[in-house]
């Protein structure tokens, strides 16, 4: 019966520890305490996410992986174990909190950072420290939520009163949402105002007035109704699932839990990845290296562990075998792309990866402007744009929120500094194109100079020599066409110049010339009077043709 025994009175528990695991949404939570202890931890984490989206505007805020909490019997066994409130852990981000009592505001802190950096973009930097001030002197336990007491005197800002009166006040129930979220889409304080349906000049001075009155009352917050029997998934651990999950904290007890793990001959995997990621703050990169790549080998779907195997790895093949592992074990784990992308070398394959990368982590401003100046260097300038401005909006202060949108302004300069760089290289190009074709043509001509007065040219060949004035038109003349006569394969064109005369012409063949504009056709016989330019070569002494026709054209 030991499901059974998590409900007992504590008195009547069996001396062994009952290892549960509760999990919900973004948490999991492990307690030795049996299944109250954890589903009562994880309670007080669950209404905590619930009023933060409430008055974030945005119901389902999640972490991914989800948080994983480990639930102590009281604050003299947490401190044993040196939890410092929030840890990286082995494969995610971990938390200590007790089964009783409330949530440490340094916890707090840490939780409402988190859950504003993993679901919004951006929010103005005091506006965030603003929110976090608010939320860190919520009290809850699994029924009910308080918020609005206020914190130390220095953090009462006035964006701070502005957040409480919008929150606490009756009159501006549920409208703090609108505010807070068209900010954290990237709306200014103002229109943010407007949004409420408030001129900003009166709005702010009644936060000044709010303020300096310094009456904040803490009120009741909207809390979700949970069922402790139906809505938390629980199951029992096993004892080395247990060791296992505190042996994740990294302190100082993990060594000895990992190897006491590993001579247990179980769950080799996870041991390893402990190992080596303490080896790795030790600064040890050697042993660090092992450690990984026995966890490699005992079969570690660690995305985490895998990615920080490969950034050991100085082989770059390997180095991307082993980050394909960590993504196809979590697709969404923005180091293994950021990592890959730089393993695989400049160019797309590093953009795609990068891309995909400040993605899934939109707040890295490190990795931002990198990627950036990565786009930059590939012509890729729009998206190099959107890079400077998602950098800019997760600034951390406003000189590197100035220093981005600087950035970002010298994008379509650069542009146009490239096209016109594009554009002498192609003239460039072609001249140097167009000289190469004179060259080869000049030299063509030499060597048949050079061959013709070497060998001249035999009677036979000398009667195939056409002159250039037999196959081309030396003089022209305009006028106005009258009419084409078609007489065999000889076409004949009589046109009036501009003095009235009339001129005639005849091409033996239409093979030897040319008509140009109009629909490049001539219909035989009277023409509709239009304008045309005849190219020709004079019959001086032909009385009754002008000239042989070679070029006709129509305007």
């Amino acid at each position: 019966m030991p499901v059974l025994t998590a409900f007992l009175a504590p008195g009547l528990l069996p001396a062994e520890s009952q290892w549960v695991r509760a999990r919900m949404g973004s948490f999991e939570t492990i307690s030795d305490s049996g299944r109250k202890a954890a589903v009562q931890g994880l309670s007080q984490f669950e209404q905590f996410r619930f009023v933060l989206g409430k008055a974030m505007g945005q119901s389902e805020l999640r972490l991914d992986p989800p948080v994983r909490i480990l639930v102590f019997k009281d604050a003299k066994e947490l401190a044993s174990l040196g939890c410092r409130g929030w840890q990286e852990g082995r494969d995610r981000v971990m938390a200590c909190t007790t089964a009783e009592g409330q949530l440490p505001t340094d916890l707090i802190r840490e939780l409402t950072r988190r859950l504003l950096e993993a679901n919004f973009a951006a929010l103005p930097p005091q506006v965030e420290r603003a929110v976090e001030a608010f939320f860190s002197t919520v009290k809850s336990n699994a029924l009910h939520v308080m918020w609005g007491e206020p914190p130390p005197p220095a953090e009462r800002t006035r964006d701070w009163a502005l957040l409480h009166y919008l929150i606490t006040q009756p009159a501006w129930a549920g409208r703090a949402h609108i505010y807070l979220h068209n900010l954290a889409t990237g709306m200014n304080a103002a229109a943010a105002v407007r949004s409420l349906g408030e001129d900003p000049a009166m709005f702010n001075a009644e936060i000044d007035r709010y303020l300096a009155a310094g009456v904040f009352t803490a009120v009741q917050a909207p809390n979700r109704p949970l069922n402790p029997d139906r809505d938390f998934n629980t199951n029992m651990l096993t004892s080395d699932e247990g060791q296992l999950a505190r042996a994740d904290l990294l302190n100082n007890n993990s060594t000895d839990a990992y190897k006491a793990i590993l001579k247990a001959g179980k769950q080799l995997a996870e041991a390893n990845e402990g190992l080596a990621t303490l080896a790795l703050r030790g600064e040890d990169k050697a042993l660090a290296r092992r450690y990984f790549q026995a966890a490699r080998q005992a079969g570690s779907r660690n995305p985490v562990a895998l990615t920080k195997y490969a950034a050991l790895e100085q082989d770059d093949q390997l180095a991307i075998e082993i980050l394909h592992e960590a993504l196809t074990a979590d697709d969404k784990y923005a180091p293994a792309h950021w990592t890959l992308g730089e393993r695989v070398g400049p160019g797309g394959r590093r953009l795609a990866e990068w891309k995909q990368a400040v993605a899934l982590a939109p707040r890295n401003t490190d990795w931002l402007t990198r990627y950036a100046k990565h786009c930059v260097e590939n012509k890729m300038f729009a998206e190099a744009g959107r890079a400077w401005l998602a950098a800019a909006q997760s600034a951390p202060d406003d000189s590197s929120r100035d220093l981005y949108l600087a950035e970002r302004g010298k994008i379509e300069q650069l542009r146009l500094d490239d096209e016109a760089a594009e554009k002498r290289k192609e003239a460039a190009a072609k001249a140097a194109e167009l000289e190469r074709l004179k060259s080869q043509a000049r030299r063509e001509l030499a060597d048949l100079e050079a061959r013709s007065s070497r060998k001249p040219l035999s009677k036979e060949e000398a009667t195939k020599v056409v002159d250039w004035d037999d196959v081309h038109a030396t003089a022209t003349v305009d006028g106005t066409i009258l009419k084409a006569d078609c007489v065999g394969k000889e076409l004949r064109v009589d046109i009036r110049d501009a003095a009235g005369k009339i001129l005639r012409f005849r091409a033996v063949t239409t093979e030897q010339m040319e008509i140009r504009g109009g629909d490049g056709h001539l219909n035989c016989g009277v023409q509709k009077p239009r304008p045309v330019t005849i190219g020709y070569r004079p019959l001086k002494s032909d009385k009754v043709w002008t000239g042989d026709l070679f070029t006709i054209d129509l305007r």
